[in-house]
């Protein structure tokens, strides 16, 4: 039961630099060591940049072109995306490499292929260590007019000027061009309410059939309480063993005109035969979200921030977010 309890709580959420120096000295002595200050952990967040700012590469290191950048870019998403062409995947034009005027990467038709069993990729984002490394692009943009993930597809855009590209490991040793500052940008995302039960589904199968539950179907609602607050239904079913059990999820999301995100009303309800007794498991851990604040989105970079989003829902769930400096 634990491990069903386990599982249930992992797929439900799917809803920097400040550092000093000091020095002293003595006239008797001779000058101490300097003290390094270290830089404070960055504020909390639901989300981090990292979910729509990252592009993996094939190799650690910076190429010294362009056209060797976008096929290392490509090369780095082979096995994790189908491209319809990879050819126009990546565009960089303009300025003197490695500060260049534009970049489009265009993932437009782009199939996600799902993780292997066992490979240890739950969609997290990669935690990144910074290096010397990077790219200077004017104008930045990605889109993806629809990608398609697990038969559901969904619409991003990110845009940004004056953008740093930093090269950055993961903790596997993994590359990657992490977007660490940007004097401005935007994000948009769009999908309907049936593409996202399918998506969600999909993950969830994958998840619960680690935990030998059998997802069977979910229901995803979500309506509109003001241009920043939502309102969120989900419900699953599952089979645990030939069991059935049914949960319900509820929670309202509120962000203010800090860009701070609030959840509240958090709760969790079961039916069928299996379901109110694994809803006693799970409804402890969800305790310590429910009435929590902390930042909508986290930017690596303190300096950049998120300065404005809306989401409308109707039959389909639309968000647009303003962020820089």
């Amino acid at each position: 039961m634990k491990a069903v309890a386990r599982f249930m709580r992992g797929p439900m959420w799917v809803v920097v630099l400040v550092a000093g120096l000091a020095m002293g000295c003595s006239h008797a002595q001779p000058p101490a060591k300097p003290v390094v200050v270290k830089p404070p952990p960055p504020a909390e967040a639901w989300f981090s940049s990292k979910s729509f700012a990252v592009l993996p590469l094939a190799k650690a290191e910076l190429p010294p072109t362009g056209g060797q950048l976008a096929k290392s870019i490509t090369d780095a998403w082979r096995g994790a995306l189908q491209f319809t062409d990879v050819g126009r995947v990546v565009t960089i034009m303009g300025g003197r490499f490695p500060a260049v005027e534009t970049m489009r990467v265009d993932l437009t038709g782009a199939n996600v292929v799902p993780a292997k069993p066992g490979s240890g990729s739950g969609g997290a984002p990669p935690e990144l260590k910074p290096s010397n490394q990077a790219l200077s692009v004017q104008n930045f943009a990605l889109v993806a007019e629809p990608m398609i993930s697990r038969k559901g597809e969904m619409n991003l855009q990110v845009t940004g000027q004056n953008v740093r590209l930093e090269v950055q490991k993961d903790k596997d040793g993994h590359p990657y061009l992490m977007m660490t500052d940007a004097r401005s940008g935007t994000l948009h995302f769009d999908s309907s309410l049936a593409d996202m039960e399918k998506m969600f589904l999909a993950s969830a199968r994958e998840s619960g059939s680690r935990h030998a539950v059998i997802v069977r179907s979910v229901k995803l609602n979500m309506k509109n309480l003001g241009p920043r607050s939502l309102y969120v239904d989900l419900y699953v079913s599952t089979l645990v063993g030939f069991v059935p059990a049914g949960l319900r999820f509820t929670a309202q999301v509120d962000v203010d005109d800090e860009m701070n995100a609030k959840v509240s009303n958090l709760d969790v309800d079961g039916d069928e035969i299996l379901g109110p007794m694994i809803s006693h498991f799970i409804r402890p851990s969800l305790e310590k979200y429910d009435g929590k604040t902390k930042r909508l989105i986290g930017f690596p970079n303190e300096r950049v921030k998120l300065k404005d989003v809306r989401i409308i829902v109707n039959d389909r769930v639309t968000l647009d977010a303003v962020f820089g400096k």
